[in-house]
C-alpha cells in the first residue's frame, strides 16, 4: 500500500473538543465516587446537623459550668441579705398569740403568726436601714411597745427597739433599735417589676430557727385577699415555704433586692400547702416614707 504523504490536520476544533468530554467524563466520575466514600457524608445520613451547631456545643459545654455559676450566685445572694435578717421578740409576759376567727379558720387563708416557745414570742425582721430602722409585721408587734430584736451576723447580739409605727392596712410595722451602731442593710427592689415564674428565697426564723432560707417562685401577684375582713389588693404569691416565725421575714429576688415581706399563707385543716403571700415592697416604701416623715 502506498502511504499518503499529503495527509494533514487541517482543523484542532472536534479533536479538541472531543478530548474535554473525555477528561470532564473522568474527573466527574471520580468527584462522584470520593463524595460516596467521603467519612462526613456517611455521618450527614446518621446526623442531623442542627441550624445553629455553635449554640448547641456552646450549651453542651457549658452545661456543668452553668450549674456551678448559678450555685454560686444563689450562694451570694444569701450571704448578701442574711446579715440583715434579724429575730423580733416580744418581750411581754404571758402575751397569748391572736387566734384567728372563724372565716380565716375555714377558708385556710391566715397570717403568718410569730413563734410561740418557751423563751417568748418569735418573729422575723429585716433592717432596711443602717441606721437600725426594722420592717416586720404588724402581727410580730402584737400589742407590745418596746421589742427585742436579735441580730446573729457577727455574733448574736440582742438590742431593745421602740415602734415608730403600724398599719394594719398593710401588716406592716417599723422599728428603731435603741443603738447608734451602724448595722448591715439591704437593697429594696420594685416589685412592679416582677414576674410570674420569678425565682425567689423566702429568710426568717420559722419555729425558732434562726434565718431559715427556703426558695421558690413567684406564683402569682396583684393577689386580691381578705383576712379578717382587711382586704390585701395586690399581694405576691410564692410557692416558698413560710411558717409561723417568718412573719416579717423578706421575700428576696434572684438579684438579692428585697422584693416583699412575708406575712400570710393558706393552710386548709392546718395543713401545709405551699402557699404564701408577701406584701410588695413598694407598698413598705410608701408605709416607710409616710412613718419616718
Amino acid at each position: 500500500m502506498k502511504k499518503n504523504k499529503d495527509f494533514k490536520i487541517n482543523s484542532f476544533f472536534w479533536p479538541s473538543i472531543v478530548m474535554m468530554i473525555f477528561i470532564m467524563g473522568a474527573i466527574w466520575s471520580n468527584a462522584s465516587f470520593i463524595k460516596s466514600k467521603s467519612p462526613l457524608n456517611k455521618i450527614n445520613n446518621f446526623v442531623t446537623i442542627p441550624d445553629n451547631p455553635v449554640t448547641l456545643q456552646q450549651d453542651i459545654q457549658a452545661s456543668p459550668q452553668t450549674a456551678f455559676v448559678v450555685q454560686e450566685g444563689i450562694n451570694q445572694v444569701i450571704a448578701m441579705v442574711r446579715p440583715s435578717v434579724v429575730g423580733v421578740s416580744r418581750i411581754t409576759e404571758n402575751q397569748q398569740l391572736p387566734v384567728n376567727n372563724n372565716q380565716s379558720f375555714n377558708s385556710g387563708l391566715s397570717y403568718l403568726n410569730p413563734y410561740q416557745s418557751q423563751s417568748g414570742t418569735n418573729g422575723s425582721g429585716i433592717i432596711v436601714d443602717s441606721k437600725g430602722y426594722v420592717i416586720t409585721s404588724s402581727q410580730t408587734v402584737g400589742n407590745d411597745k418596746i421589742l427585742r430584736v436579735t441580730l446573729f451576723s457577727g455574733g448574736k447580739r440582742e438590742f431593745l427597739a421602740d415602734i415608730i409605727g403600724i398599719d394594719p392596712n398593710t401588716d406592716l410595722a417599723l422599728l428603731k433599735i435603741r443603738s447608734h451602731d451602724v448595722f448591715p442593710t439591704v437593697i429594696l427592689g420594685n416589685s412592679d417589676l416582677l414576674k410570674v415564674g420569678d425565682i425567689v428565697f423566702a429568710i426568717g426564723s420559722p419555729f425558732g430557727f434562726s434565718r431559715t432560707v427556703t426558695m421558690g417562685i413567684v406564683s402569682s401577684h396583684n393577689r386580691n385577699l381578705n383576712i379578717d375582713g382587711v382586704r390585701y389588693p395586690d399581694m405576691i404569691q410564692t410557692d416558698a415555704t413560710v411558717n409561723q416565725g417568718n412573719d416579717g421575714g423578706p421575700l428576696v429576688n434572684i438579684k438579692g433586692e428585697i422584693i416583699g415581706i412575708n406575712m400570710a399563707c393558706f393552710m386548709p385543716n392546718n395543713q401545709f400547702s405551699g402557699i404564701g403571700f408577701a406584701v410588695p415592697i413598694n407598698n413598705v416604701l410608701l408605709f416607710m416614707d409616710s412613718m419616718i416623715q
